[in-house]
């Protein structure tokens, strides 16, 4: 029984919701794919763009991104003994220097690097992996982390660096770039660079913008799982506590529910209920009751962000 529930919730898990930001990015990387193919086909110079997706840590930005590269199979991604590989994707890794994510580029296209070299000796030797390799896109998850430990001078290295990349005449290469809203720092940094990207912005979950839609998830991942709902998930209320629950983000929401329904599910359970979101929640923070905002009164002055072990973390 329980393994059957794990793998019911793996697919539901594995269900993608479609939101506003996720469809301007997908129609904004299509169109940006279509046309570096298109200026290839004709042999037509061309000129790199990119996109910047933001949002706050469990919006959604690298499941949107994931989606939209897996609606085109015909894009290559890296393989080995494969010599094309039409996109690469890295999470910037920590920490995050220069030298670090070129090397971590650098293995990503297949190259591990044996010996230490400048920062500028790897990013020399990555733009002529990328061309090697027909790469037309590379994604850096958590890109901010690229930028946010340095100074007013490596700042500007790390601007100067990506734009290397979409200016290189021999293989210009469009960028996709997902983080917090602190990213935008590094693009209004630079003129040119803010003329090259397209701005998307995941914007947090609000109850008076989004309760009917939160509701419809809860009931519909609730029908999927062969459960009915208690008339209090039904009221206002409910609704406000999972979205401060969920920090307000699209993608932690979607998790709280998907949790409150395995809670049931592996408690045997066939009607679904506040008690197991509250059980969840527990489950996932260590938190005394008061500090569940699916059993305080006064829920909306608990900072979900914070809450750890049973108190506020300083």
């Amino acid at each position: 029984m329980m393994n059957d529930v794990h793998l019911h919730m793996a697919r539901l898990r594995a269900k993608f919701i479609r939101h506003r930001a996720y469809v301007e990015f997908q129609e904004q990387f299509d169109i940006l794919l279509h046309r570096r193919r298109a200026a290839m086909a004709v042999g037509a110079s061309f000129e790199a763009e990119g996109i910047v997706l933001t949002g706050a840590s469990g919006s959604g930005k690298t499941t949107a991104v994931d989606q939209a590269v897996t609606k085109h199979p015909d894009l290559v991604q890296p393989r080995v003994g494969q010599e094309v590989a039409e996109i690469i994707r890295l999470q910037v890794p920590s920490p995050a220097t220069l030298k670090t994510v070129g090397s971590t580029m650098s293995e990503a296209l297949g190259y591990e690097l044996v010996r230490d070299k400048s920062a500028a000796l790897i990013w020399q030797h990555v733009r002529k992996l990328l061309h090697a390799r027909q790469t037309l896109f590379v994604h850096f998850d958590e890109a901010q982390d690229i930028y946010l430990s340095k100074g007013a001078h490596g700042r500007n290295e790390v601007v100067n660096t990506l734009k290397s990349l979409m200016n290189n005449k021999d293989w210009p290469v469009g960028l996709i770039l997902s983080g917090t809203p602190d990213l935008l720092d590094i693009i209004n940094l630079d003129r040119q660079l803010q003329r090259r990207v397209r701005l998307i912005h995941l914007d947090a979950v609000s109850w008076l913008s989004h309760r009917g839609d939160v509701t419809d998830f809860v009931m519909k991942f609730a029908a999927a799982s062969g459960l009915s709902l208690a008339v209090d998930l039904k009221d206002d209320m409910f609704s406000k506590r999972l979205i401060h629950a969920g920090g307000n983000q699209f993608g932690l929401i979607i998790d709280m529910i998907l949790c409150g329904i395995e809670t049931c599910l592996l408690d045997d359970g066939n009607m679904l209920t506040v008690a197991h979101f509250a059980d969840a929640f527990r489950r996932k923070t260590a938190c005394l009751p008061a500090l569940n905002p699916f059993l305080a009164e006064d829920f909306l002055r608990i900072d979900v962000g914070r809450v750890c072990g049973g108190a506020m973390t300083p």
